[in-house]
């Protein structure tokens, strides 16, 4: 397995594990949430803004996570019509672009993540745990789309693999 490949499986795993757990805690939260408002008549005031904590990093997260595994939507009329070699080109031009879009919305979401001051009043914590999922889950975009373009570059994925 070379470097490229085991360096994607890696983070790709943790990510994965990662965006798994997340889910868990969400939906568990959202459930309790439920059950004791409407079982125990005791609402937990922290659920909405935990459960919007942990929405944003679950779709940011995800987004990496849909990228290694390219389950993103996708429009591949082009692709298919082009001859093997042009789809390669098209493919490497594509993501370039995409992970050049990609750390450009990262550097917009670490501006975001920098001017956070306000404090989530039921958490008692930054806003900047919220706003720091944009920045960070879409370099890990950028990072799997180069590790896809360096993969094919390696010539050890085909472009529409």
């Amino acid at each position: 397995m070379g470097a490229i490949a085991l360096m994607e499986r890696v983070i790709g795993g943790i990510l994965t594990v990662a965006t798994v757990l997340v889910t868990v805690a969400m939906v568990g939260l959202v459930i309790l949430a439920v059950v004791m408002r409407y079982v125990f008549g005791a609402p937990l005031i922290y659920s909405y803004d935990l459960s919007t904590l942990l929405f944003a990093w679950m779709v940011f997260l995800g987004l990496a996570v849909a990228e290694r595994a390219r389950a993103h939507l996708a429009v591949d009329v082009i692709d298919m019509a082009l001859p093997g070699r042009w789809r390669g080109t098209l493919f490497a031009v594509r993501q370039v672009a995409m992970a050049g879009l990609s750390l450009f919305i990262a550097y917009i979401g670490w501006q975001l993540f920098s001017r956070a001051g306000m404090i989530m009043p039921s958490l008692r914590v930054s806003i900047g745990w919220l706003y720091a999922a944009l920045p960070i889950g879409f370099a890990l975009l950028a990072l799997f789309q180069l590790l896809a373009l360096a993969r094919l570059v390696d010539g050890s994925r085909s472009e529409s693999a």
